[in-house]
Formats: structure tokens, sequence, C-alpha cells
């Protein structure tokens, strides 16, 4: 834990006092992000630091043409929208890291030219990266129960993607999951993230209304099997049914997948298929973002949040309805 030195060990000086308490308060900001996010925030900053190498600027160069000109370069190299829009908010963490603090206007300007960007690849019918996970919908949950074998692994997979979609978790957040986070209530699961994204949360999960998508059932049925009572709530599983260590975050989304395959589900499912599911089942049956977003763990404007609500918003009150076509 990041320490605020007491007062008789801070400098001096009023202004060297303020320079050390603004070096804690960055460190001590720096800390409480999520492993992952600290990850992605240096490999950002490599990515910063190889550019400004090349155009032979200083490090720290926090204007608009540098932030603008990291844009314009990361989309030569066809990087896709989402990357660089990744890349740029590391590059400012990274910069305020090293006490330059991008103006306001620097970093309007580099949005625009990223927003820019991403007109002109939707102009030309251009897609780059990945793009959007495809959301997971109650009847593919419904192929995937029944398609999972009735062994110690398919149990256990069952559990993995029933359990992630009701938290509308994050592959990560599914493989940091404790036994002891997962408590059981009258009306089912309480389950506590306890680190993401924007923080941990903890959420509700009644009893799903079909025994085979029941997300209670197949927890209790995953303890049942496997006999876990402690530690990381889903394990590892060799090929002679054998029980090993906790399952890694890119292990999840190799079961949401497979899971996916098995069924016979037409699309291929991602890591991030199960949250984007809920969010968008959870419209679907009527819920508002408020509530969503309390579930999911998003920020309430969150454009990310929005764009899964559009899925299902875009039908339920339509211009060319009713209009007499």
């Amino acid at each position: 834990m990041v320490q605020v030195a007491p007062v008789d060990a801070l400098p001096a000086t009023p202004e060297e006092r303020l320079a050390a308490l603004e070096t804690a308060a960055q460190e001590y900001v720096r800390t409480q992000r999520p492993a992952n996010t600290q990850r992605a925030y240096a490999a950002d900053w490599k990515v910063w630091t190889r550019y400004v190498t090349q155009l032979g600027i200083p490090e720290d160069s926090a204007t608009a043409g540098a932030l603008v000109g990291f844009v314009v370069w990361l989309e030569r190299q066809e990087a896709a929208p989402a990357t660089v829009d990744r890349r740029l908010a590391g590059a400012v963490v990274g910069l305020r890291q090293h006490g330059a603090e991008p103006p306001k206007a620097a970093t309007e300007a580099a949005r625009a030219a990223l927003n820019g960007y991403r007109r002109r690849l939707a102009e030309a019918g251009e897609k780059r990266g990945r793009g959007k996970a495809p959301a997971m919908e109650i009847k593919h949950l419904r192929l995937i129960s029944a398609a999972c074998p009735e062994t110690l692994t398919g149990i256990r997979d069952r559990a993995v993607v029933l359990i992630a979609f009701s938290i509308a978790g994050r592959r990560s957040e599914v493989a940091a999951l404790l036994v002891s986070d997962v408590v059981e209530a009258a009306e089912g699961l309480v389950i506590t993230i306890r680190s993401g994204k924007t923080g941990g949360r903890t959420v509700a999960v009644p009893y799903g209304s079909h025994e085979s998508t029941c997300p209670v059932r197949a927890w209790r049925a995953w303890l049942d099997a496997s006999g876990v009572t402690e530690g990381p709530a889903f394990r590892r599983i060799d090929r002679h049914g054998r029980i090993l260590g906790v399952l890694a975050a890119q292990s999840v989304g190799t079961i949401i997948t497979t899971a996916g395959e098995r069924a016979g589900v037409t699309v291929r499912f991602t890591g991030h298929s199960a949250r984007a599911g809920l969010a968008t089942e959870a419209r679907r049956a009527g819920h508002d973002a408020k509530t969503i977003s309390q579930h999911t763990g998003h920020a309430p404007n969150s454009p990310v949040l929005y764009d899964y609500m559009r899925t299902v918003d875009q039908w339920a009150d339509n211009a060319v309805a009713g209009i007499g076509l």
C-alpha cells in the first residue's frame, strides 16, 4: 500500500511538499487500478514511446500535435479504431504519470482525429479488428447447457457459462472468483466480483425459471461433482478428470467458445459474449439502463452498454413501424 510520508519527513519548502504529495497521489491512484488495466496501460505506453522515438520528439510531449500524430501513426499501421482508442487512453494516462498533463484541447483534437478515422472506414465499408463480440442469447444458453456432457468437465463448463452470463462477467472476473465469493441465499446466489475494470461489485443471481439454464443449480452441481470447498471457484481439469489449479482468464474464454461450438451455434462466441448477452437480454426483458449498469458494472452512461441496448431498442420504437408500408 502506498504511504503518504508524515509531515516531518516531507521536503522543507511548500513547493517541494506539494510535489512530493503529487507523486504519492499518482502512485496511490496507479496501485488502485486492476492488474489487467495496469498491464494494458504499460503496453500502451511502450507503443507511445516507440512512436515518439521514431519521430524524435520528447517522451512527455502532451501537445495536440503529438496526440493527433499518434492517432495518425496508428491509423497508418492499420490498427483497429478500438485499438487506437485504447492506445490513446493509455498514452494519456502515461503522460500524466510522467508529469505531463495533456490540455483538454489536445485530447479533444486527438478524439476528433479518431472519429474521422472511424468515419473514413465506415464510408469505405472497411472493417478492422475483431469487431463487437456476438451476444449470447437465452436460446443459445439452452443449446449450450443441453450439449454439455454429464462429465466433470461438462458440469464445470455449464457452470462457467451460466455464471459468466448471470453476472455479466468478463473472463478475468470469472477466473478470479473464489468459492467464498459465491454466497448462497434463499433466493439464489450473492456473488462478489472483487476486481474489475471499473472496480468491484456484488450482484444477486436469482434462481432461473428453467432448470437447464439456472446458474444457481449449475453452481451447486459443480460444487457437488468437484468437491471444491475453498479457493478458486473454477479449476482446470486434465484429460483423466483430475482437478488441477485455477483457470486462467484465457481458459474461461476458450470454455465459452468451445461450449458454443459443441452446441452447434452458428456464431462464434468469445469470452465477452456472455457479458454482452446479459446486457442485451436484460434490455429485452424491459430493464432500464440504471438497473443493467448496476449489475454489469458498466458506467451509467457507457456507450458500450447503450450499444448493447440499442440492439433491442432499434425495434422497440421504430420510426418505420406502423406507418402503413
